[in-house]
């Protein structure tokens, strides 16, 4: 079963999640990065510098931290716009890499990458002309594009595209400063509403592959929790703007994520994996990351008896086995960490670890793991402005990048320098 699961596990953010950022495959080889293209530093094991490893910053000066580490995050999305107004590319220096199966992976990690980072302006851009212009390219070239689709009947990272651009639809619709793109944006979230409702799985949930099954529709037998939990909640930001989302849908994920939640706290990698609950990458030190968005998600439907405490004890197991995370950040060969943690679901994981937060009321103990995370962020930064956790060919810098911001939109608000204990002293 271990074995199956190495094989099925890889993916994207991301993109992809992802992403990207989030995705889970396994890849088929590694080489070096080029320097300048997709790291600025190698990615050898001992290259990316482990948050806790670094000296803490004093609580009275982590705002301004997080404030500078916007700041340089705005800068490098801008300055790495393409012309056209997408983030990435498919160029890659690796001699072996992620499974494609066909050009249509390419077009899904480019369209889920660009909206992300496209999604990450929305916020300055009202107050940042330079940021409003780059938006307003991004928004552009994605409403210019055809929608991607599946790479074959087993293979479809489209999810990932799908999943961020109704993120974006919504995000847009919610802003007062950006009218002018509402009619548009309002059709393209429809448009992939209907999308992600005929590519759910039999099961309920959301995948990427389907490799023993190829039918009009995913069997489901290769679901993945934090799928499915990230596209619960981008429905429901859909709705939140006045979507109609097909009766069922939510309902149908729910089901499949309250399947793999185990008793332990942690959820299972996917459906083909809940009946081992014993895997590494199904114990607490595997799933600290993941199970945050199933966390919020389920909270957020109200389901799973899933509550703030939850929510909470989520984001204290991402800060007491984070060094297992951290590990497997920037290393090119994806689940060679210990308990299978791999660096392309980094970001994603402290992005929704951020929304667990967002979704307490306040107290000291959430004041701790705000700033915790909060200076995981800042220390994380590349020296250029960047994020990196993954060599997804040319898309790993951009769709870090968008999740950093994202992540640190919500944390900021959230710090509050009154609260007597330092981050660095929880531990």
């Amino acid at each position: 079963m271990v074995d199956r699961a190495i094989a099925i596990i890889f993916g994207a953010l991301t993109v992809c999640t992802c992403v990207l950022a989030s995705s889970c495959a396994p890849s088929s080889g590694s080489s070096s990065a080029k320097p300048g293209e997709i790291m600025h530093h190698d990615l050898s094991p001992n290259s990316v510098v482990a948050p806790s490893e670094k000296p803490p910053i004093p609580a009275a000066e982590i705002a301004q931290a997080a404030s500078d580490s916007f700041e340089k995050g705005i800068g490098w999305a801008i300055t790495n716009q393409r012309a056209n107004g997408n983030w990435g590319s498919l160029e890659s220096t690796r001699r072996r890499e992620i499974f494609l199966d066909t050009l249509a992976s390419h077009l899904a990690f480019q369209t889920a990458t660009t909206a992300i980072v496209t999604w990450s302006l929305i916020e300055p851009a009202r107050t940042k002309p330079e940021c409003r212009a780059a938006l307003e390219r991004g928004l552009t070239e994605l409403s210019s594009r055809k929608p991607p689709g599946r790479a074959s009947g087993k293979t479809f990272y489209s999810v990932w595209a799908h999943n961020y651009l109704i993120y974006l639809s919504a995000a847009v619709q919610a802003d007062p400063t950006l009218t002018a793109f509402h009619a548009t944006w309002k059709t393209i979230g429809e448009e992939e509403i209907k999308r992600v409702r005929r590519e759910q799985g039999a099961d309920g949930g959301w995948g990427y592959y389907d490799f023993n099954f190829t039918g009009e529709n995913p069997s489901g037998h290769e679901s993945t929790s934090f799928n499915t939990a990230a596209m619960i909640l981008a429905l429901r930001s859909a709705n939140a703007q006045g979507a109609v989302i097909p009766p069922g849908t939510i309902e149908d994920g729910t089901r499949a994520i309250l399947r793999m939640q185990l008793p332990s706290g942690a959820f299972a990698y996917g459906t083909y994996a809940e009946l081992n609950p014993r895997a590494d990458y199904n114990k607490i030190s595997g799933s600290s990351g993941r199970l945050q968005s199933c966390n919020v998600a389920l909270n957020a439907v109200g389901a799973g008896k899933v509550t703030a405490e939850t929510l909470m004890r989520g984001v204290q197991h991402l800060r007491d086995t984070h060094q297992y995370i951290e590990i497997g950040r920037g290393r090119v060969m994806p689940h060679e960490s210990f308990y299978r943690n791999s660096g392309y679901y980094y970001y994603f994981d402290h992005y929704y670890a951020a929304c667990a937060l967002a979704a307490v009321p306040p107290s000291t103990e959430r004041a701790e793991l705000v700033r915790w995370l909060t200076e995981v962020m800042v220390h994380d930064q590349n020296p250029d402005g960047s994020w990196f956790d993954y060599p997804l060919y040319g898309y790993g810098k951009a769709y870090a990048t968008g999740l950093g911001l994202l992540t640190l939109e919500i944390l900021r608000p959230l710090i509050d320098t009154t609260a007597a204990a330092n981050t660095s002293d929880v531990k």
